[in-house]
C-alpha cells in the first residue's frame, strides 16, 4: 500500500468535516487518475523502461534490455545524443517508465501499532527524519504493509521506501534535455518487492510524453471521481475521531518505545561502523607479519602499498617466480599476479619483480 502523495499535513481539528471531505475526495481522484495513467502507460505494447542506475542507465522494452548508456563515458551531450538515438531506434516506444535501482534508494522497515493502520499516510511523513538522515521536504517517499499481528494489541511491519527530490530530479531534466517526459517513476526497494510509484509531482514540466491517451484518462479520471465521491461515507467522521484518541492513547508508549529502540541501533550501528573498518582494510602491522613469514628470506622489499584490501609488492629477489610461488601457496594471499615484467637489477644481479595480490580476511 502506499499513499496518494507527499503533501504537507493539515490538522483535522482545523478544518470541518464538509472540508475533510472534500480533501479525501481530491486525494483519492488524484490517486486513482495517477494509478489509471500509468497503468495504461505500463501496459502499452511500446513502454520502454529505463533503470537509471548512478552511472549506467538501463533500456528495457517488455523486460527485454535494449541498450545500456554510461554516464561517464562521455560528456553529458554525447550521452543524451545515444539516448535520444537508443530511443529513437525503438519505433514503437510510445512511454517512458523510469525506474530507480536499489542503490539510490533507502528503505527501511519499522512497526507500528494495529491501531494507527488506519493513519499511517500521516504518521509516516513524521517519521521520516527519525529513520532517515532527510527531512521529509526533501525526498519523495513511499510506505506499503509487509505483516500483521492478529489481536488488538498486535503491531504491523511497515516498510518505508525514500528517494532523495536531488535523485529524481536530476534523472527528470536528463530526459526532458532529451525531449522526454516519463509516464511514471519508481523506486525499488531490492530483492523482489513491486516497484512503488511516486507522484506525479516529481516529474519535469515542459517535456513531452510519448502519445498520451488524454481522452481515455479524462474519462476514466471522471468516472473514477464520480465513484470516489459517492462512496464518501457520512459515518466516516466518527470513525477518524475513534482513530484520533486510540492514536492519542498508544502514542506515549510508542515514543518511549521508539526512542529505546534508537538508543539500541545507534550502539550497534557504531559497533558495525567499527567492524566494517576492520574487515574493509587490515592494519599495516598485520599485512607486514604476513608478508614476512610468507616472503624467502633471500628477498627484500622496496615498496609497499595497500588500497583496501589490495597490495603491490615492489622489491628484489634472486627468483620473482619463487616469490610469486610463496605467495599462491599462502593462505593469507590470493589473485597473486605480476603488475609488470620482471628485470635484472645490474647493480645487485637479483630479479626486480612487482607484484599484485589481494589479502585474505583475518581469522579468528
Amino acid at each position: 500500500m502506499s499513499i496518494a502523495a507527499n503533501q504537507p499535513l493539515q490538522s483535522d481539528r482545523a478544518r470541518s468535516w464538509p472540508g475533510r471531505a472534500l480533501a479525501w475526495w481530491l486525494g483519492e481522484l488524484r490517486a486513482t487518475g495517477d494509478d489509471l495513467r500509468r497503468w495504461l502507460a505500463i501496459s502499452r505494447r511500446g513502454a520502454v523502461t529505463i533503470e537509471a542506475g548512478e552511472r549506467y542507465w538501463i533500456l528495457r522494452q517488455r523486460q527485454r534490455p535494449v541498450g545500456q548508456i554510461d554516464w561517464q563515458a562521455g560528456d553529458a551531450e554525447t550521452c543524451r545524443q545515444a539516448l535520444r538515438e537508443r530511443i529513437a531506434a525503438l519505433r514503437s516506444a510510445r512511454s517512458i517508465i523510469v525506474e530507480i535501482p536499489p542503490e539510490r534508494v533507502l528503505s527501511k522497515t519499522v512497526s507500528f501499532p494495529a491501531a494507527a493502520r488506519a493513519r499511517l499516510d500521516r504518521i509516516v511523513e513524521f517519521e521520516i527524519a527519525r529513520h532517515f538522515p532527510f527531512p521529509a521536504e526533501r525526498v519523495f517517499f513511499r510506505h506499503r504493509v509487509l505483516s500483521e499481528a492478529g489481536g488488538a494489541g498486535g503491531a504491523i511491519a511497515v516498510e518505508i521506501v525514500v528517494v532523495p527530490r536531488d535523485v529524481v530530479a536530476a534523472i527528470c531534466v536528463e530526459l526532458a534535455a532529451c525531449g522526454w517526459r516519463p509516464s511514471g517513476v519508481a523506486a525499488l526497494s531490492g530483492g523482489n518487492a513491486d516497484p512503488l510509484f511516486l507522484p506525479t509531482a516529481t516529474f519535469a514540466p515542459g517535456a513531452r510524453t510519448a502519445s498520451p491517451a488524454r481522452v481515455v484518462l479524462l474519462i476514466g479520471v471522471a468516472l473514477l471521481g464520480a465513484a470516489a465521491a459517492i462512496s464518501w461515507p457520512l459515518a466516516q467522521r466518527q470513525h477518524l475521531a475513534a482513530i484520533e484518541r486510540e492514536i492519542a492513547a498508544l502514542k506515549p508508549a510508542a515514543e518511549a518505545a521508539l526512542r529505546g529502540r534508537e538508543q539500541h541501533e545507534r550502539a550497534a550501528e557504531r559497533i558495525a561502523a567499527v567492524t566494517r573498518l576492520r574487515a574493509v582494510r587490515p592494519p599495516l602491522v598485520a599485512v607486514l607479519d604476513r608478508l614476512s613469514r610468507d616472503v624467502p628470506n633471500d628477498s627484500w622489499l622496496l615498496s609497499l602499498s595497500v588500497s583496501g584490501r589490495e597490495i603491490v609488492l615492489d622489491g628484489l629477489s634472486p627468483s620473482a617466480a619463487t616469490i610469486a610461488l610463496a605467495l599462491e601457496r599462502s593462505r593469507n594471499f590470493s589473485g597473486v599476479v605480476f603488475r609488470s615484467p620482471i628485470t635484472r637489477d645490474a647493480a645487485t644481479g637479483l630479479e626486480h619483480f612487482q607484484l599484485g595480490a589481494t589479502l585474505a580476511e583475518a581469522r579468528p
